[in-house]
């Protein structure tokens, strides 16, 4: 059976999710362990490009559902959307991850994303309708999601900064990447629902379906050594695989 980890970033916007994975993929030895990523450019420079990819893997999806497609279709008519459209982007984004980890998976090597299917469960919840009624059904997204990905141990690199330091990154960010970066509002249910979000992941770490690996980004600049530690600490480079799943929870960026 492939053991090789999948590895996804999580965090609150404009917290250095993929900023931290890319300065990880640019070391030698992810490089010559085969560490695999994202397979559609995460830049708006490419937008063609990786929208026809995206589709290619929503297409591929759908057969992954097999037994559960009942319960999927039951899920999307209980869950509480703000519209039509927000459920349609919501819905692709996750059935595209959950495609992208198993067909990396097959290749029998490391998975390392900025956005992984913890994030696609957070676009779930985040075009849901955030006022009185029916609750959002997370617990039932999370265990369906776990339910289709490939069995392989999960590692969730949850990325943490200093208040300050991320609201300044947001205003860096404003009219870039996404809605959120041009509403407080938005930025402010953001924050509130990856709250939501690492809760499920806390308790899911608890019982030893995941495990967790705390990363402080609210320095610039990550230092070699600083990231090669995290890499061992991911289980992406050195023997780590036998490490205790708390053992690596609470890292924290080198000097």
């Amino acid at each position: 059976m492939n053991t090789a980890p999948y590895v996804e970033a999580f965090g609150c916007p404009a917290v250095g999710k993929s900023y931290v994975t890319e300065r990880l993929l640019g070391l030698a030895e992810l490089r010559d362990a085969g560490v695999q990523s994202e397979l559609f450019s995460i830049s708006r420079a490419r937008r063609l490009s990786r929208m026809a990819t995206k589709l290619r893997l929503v297409v591929g999806a759908v057969p992954l559902l097999g037994a559960h497609w009942g319960r999927f279709c039951a899920l999307v008519r209980c869950t509480p959307w703000s519209s039509a459209p927000a459920a349609g982007r919501a819905l692709l984004n996750w059935l595209q991850l959950l495609s992208m980890v198993q067909r990396l998976h097959r290749q029998g090597r490391p998975i390392l994303l900025c956005q992984g299917i913890f994030q696609a469960v957070w676009s779930l919840r985040y075009r849901a309708r955030p006022d009185a009624g029916p609750a959002f059904p997370m617990q039932q997204w999370v265990s369906l999601t776990l339910a289709l990905l490939p069995p392989c141990p999960i590692v969730v690199l949850h990325v943490v900064a200093e208040r300050e330091v991320i609201q300044r990154r947001q205003h860096d960010r404003v009219g870039g990447q996404s809605v959120i970066d041009r509403s407080r509002d938005a930025r402010n249910d953001a924050v509130v629902i990856a709250e939501e979000v690492l809760a499920v992941i806390a308790a899911l770490e608890a019982s030893g379906r995941v495990r967790v690996v705390t990363f402080d980004n609210t320095v610039a600049e990550p230092g070699h050594r600083s990231l090669s530690a995290l890499a061992r600490a991911l289980g992406l480079a050195g023997s780590t695989q036998a490490m205790a799943p708390r053992a690596a929870h609470g890292f924290s960026q080198a000097p």
